[in-house]
């Protein structure tokens, strides 16, 4: 959930969108080169965002965000490698799932002005569809049917009733003078999903090929745990107070920790899910004029984690002499989980 600042006016409007790409899947913190180069997969996600923030008294805020989802994979099928398999694509797109979430800073601002910590508490609707299903062939790139999308990353929402728990806090430097105006801070959240799995086929099922016993409590999505943590610092851009139109510019940096957790905090954690993190440095700027704010961040990936284990797909079927298709043999290296190197997120935030 995207904060949008602890002063300012009574409301606040913001609108935000965030854009990553990834055609490498990764087997534990490697990149799956032989996975990647058989299947091509290829994802994009594009989220646009609309949040609003009321401010009920010095303390007490009240945040709700309405995204909107416009994602699209691809992947080779057959998964023969570039040039010799079919690449099939779809997208997802729509309204993803609803917050509300509500804030309230332990000291009081006016006492505290250059310090603060919030906590907040809030909920998730599942508004999002997460039953997609487009026309897409199995995985031998024949037999076309109305199969559900994968993988779970593209739906805009996930079919759960989310708990929403939260914090910030800053401190912005006044000594010592080399470091006066530099604002240290930092944020979390963590969604967590009781519901267990939410009906819809997963990649498991949807691949169309005969299972072994392992994959039959992954034939459904699991509606799965999922965190963000970021700290870092924002400071003036050195010689800008001279000039009015500059003073409002500052560059900042952090260190972004995002995930998804192999079991969830309640509740059962069946089904098929994409555990994992990725840790990105990103740095950005933010400029403030008036009543107007923007804010840009480009995270840049360099360390992540897949689950080979949990991301594991069912082996490539086996046709017998007399015709008869069985489960093809587990090979661990089938395994699904793409990272994209880098994203870029932009915020424009309104004060009114």
């Amino acid at each position: 959930m995207p904060g949008l600042g602890s002063t300012g006016g009574k409301f606040q409007i913001s609108a935000g969108w965030r854009y990553a790409y990834a055609d490498k899947s990764y087997f534990d913190n490697r990149v799956n080169h032989d996975f990647t180069r058989l299947w091509g997969p290829r994802e994009q996600l594009s989220i646009l965002d609309v949040t609003t923030q009321y401010r009920l008294n010095s303390r007490i805020r009240l945040v709700g965000t309405v995204p909107i989802v416009m994602n699209h994979f691809s992947l080779l099928l057959p998964p023969l490698g570039i040039g010799r398999g079919q690449r099939q694509g779809w997208g997802a797109a729509g309204i993803g799932d609803v917050s509300l979430y509500a804030q309230s800073f332990l000291l009081k601002p006016t006492e505290h002005p250059f310090e603060n910590i919030s906590l907040g508490i809030g909920i998730k609707a599942p508004t999002g569809y997460w039953g997609r299903h487009r026309i897409i062939p199995s995985e031998t790139g024949s037999d076309f049917q109305s199969r559900a999308i994968y993988p779970p990353a593209i739906y805009p929402g996930d079919g759960g009733v989310g708990i929403l728990f939260g914090y910030n806090l800053y401190k912005i430097l006044r000594k010592p003078a080399l470091l006066r105006g530099v604002t240290l801070y930092s944020t979390g959240l963590y969604l967590s999903n009781p519901r267990d799995t939410n009906g819809t086929p997963s990649i498991i099922e949807s691949l169309g090929v005969p299972l072994t016993a392992n994959f039959f409590n992954r034939v459904q999505n699991s509606v799965a745990d999922t965190y963000a943590l970021s700290a870092g610092a924002a400071m003036p851009v050195p010689y800008t107070w001279k000039y009015k139109n500059l003073r409002g510019l500052r560059m900042r940096g952090s260190i972004n920790w995002e995930g998804l957790r192999k079991y969830d905090l309640f509740g059962p954690h069946n089904g098929f899910r994409q555990p994992g993190y990725a840790l990105a440095a990103a740095p950005g700027i933010t400029y403030q004029i008036g009543r107007n704010l923007f804010i840009m961040e480009v995270p840049i990936v360099f360390n992540r984690h897949i689950d080979p284990g949990a991301t594991n797909l069912p082996g490539i079927p086996v046709v017998t002499k007399s015709g008869a298709v069985l489960p093809g043999p587990f090979n661990p290296a089938r395994q699904m989980g793409l990272v994209a190197p880098a994203s870029i997120s932009l915020r424009y935030v309104r004060t009114l």
